[in-house]
């Protein structure tokens, strides 16, 4: 997705919209760190789903500021997450989603926000100091993997997913949500360090219980990566991770949402990039007439760990019928 598709990826959210119940469960967001950029890495799940006949409709788009050096590789920019879903009721506890997702390197110039953080609360700077600002440089010398300021704006990751849910349990029934997703990802972007075609699987076991005040979810994936196609980068064949969160609701039609993500390494033999990622997200929700809009903060927990240094998101849920 190119700027001449921002107007219309928006204005697209939007015509789609129409009156929506608050409390979507997970905020629309992914991991951000460096090692799962390129291959499959789905949100977070929704534990409850639609009922039978019901269509729903949401999209996010997210801005991560990138930076990691080694001795083997230098990250350095901005990235932009598009991410679009359409998720189906079928009934007998099924549901079916289509979703469509892009990420690209972008100029945002916001290293200097990153860098006063730092300052702020005393962390080091890890070189930021001694490099220009506001650079893009995506370096693996030893795949021969670079990106730079050229690459801008060239989609590397563009992906069309399709996926499945059965709840085993349900709130109506059982006082809380327990749900299987079976999932696929087909890779789209010619510009991919992996070959357009490959197609990963995965499967997410997501759970939500509601309290008294808060209502606590969780996320538990297992992601298969396609081996069949030659890479440049060395990656593993699995990935795993977990997710924990819990939703806060506010007077009216609001909520707080956080949320914290623990996943593998993707790369292999690259120190800090091959380290678990550490991610939380701190997102507030609010219902204005048509539309759910969520807006989201990212931070990594520990420094460097494979982790993005900062980013934001925006997001919206509807439902089409």
């Amino acid at each position: 997705m190119h700027r001449d598709d921002h107007a219309a990826f928006f204005l697209l959210m939007i015509l789609l919209a129409s009156p929506v119940r608050a409390g979507e469960g997970p905020l629309l967001t992914r991991s951000e760190a460096v090692g799962q950029l390129f291959r499959l890495n789905p949100p977070l799940q929704n534990p409850e789903l639609l009922p039978a006949g019901r269509i729903d409709f949401a999209a996010s788009r997210t801005y991560a500021n990138l930076w990691a050096r080694d001795k083997r590789y230098v990250v350095d920019g901005e990235i932009v997450d598009d991410q679009a879903r359409f998720a189906i009721g079928l009934g007998a506890n099924l549901q079916a989603a289509f979703g469509f997702s892009s990420r690209r390197f972008v100029q945002a110039d916001t290293d200097q926000i990153a860098i006063s953080f730092h300052d702020l609360f005393r962390i080091g700077q890890d070189g930021r100091l001694q490099t220009g600002k506001h650079h893009t440089r995506f370096v693996i010398p030893d795949y021969n993997l670079q990106y730079n300021r050229d690459n801008l704006d060239r989609t590397f990751s563009e992906q069309a997913t399709f996926d499945l849910s059965y709840a085993f349990l349900t709130a109506a029934r059982h006082g809380w949500d327990l749900t299987a997703t079976v999932l696929a990802a087909y890779e789209m972007a010619s510009f991919s360090p992996y070959s357009a075609g490959s197609v990963d699987r995965g499967l997410i076991l997501s759970a939500l219980y509601p309290s008294s005040i808060f209502r606590y979810f969780a996320n538990l994936r297992q992601l298969f990566f396609d081996k069949r196609k030659d890479v440049r980068v060395g990656t593993r064949s699995e990935n795993r991770g977990f997710a924990l969160g819990l939703i806060y609701p506010l007077p009216e039609t609001q909520e707080l949402i956080f949320q914290f993500m623990n996943n593998q390494p993707v790369f292999r033999d690259l120190g800090q990039l091959s380290r678990n990622s550490y991610e939380w997200q701190l997102g507030y929700r609010y219902r204005f007439e048509a539309v759910t809009l969520e807006a989201a903060v990212i931070e990594n927990i520990f420094w460097l760990y494979n982790s993005p240094d900062w980013g934001f998101s925006l997001g919206l849920h509807a439902p089409v019928n």
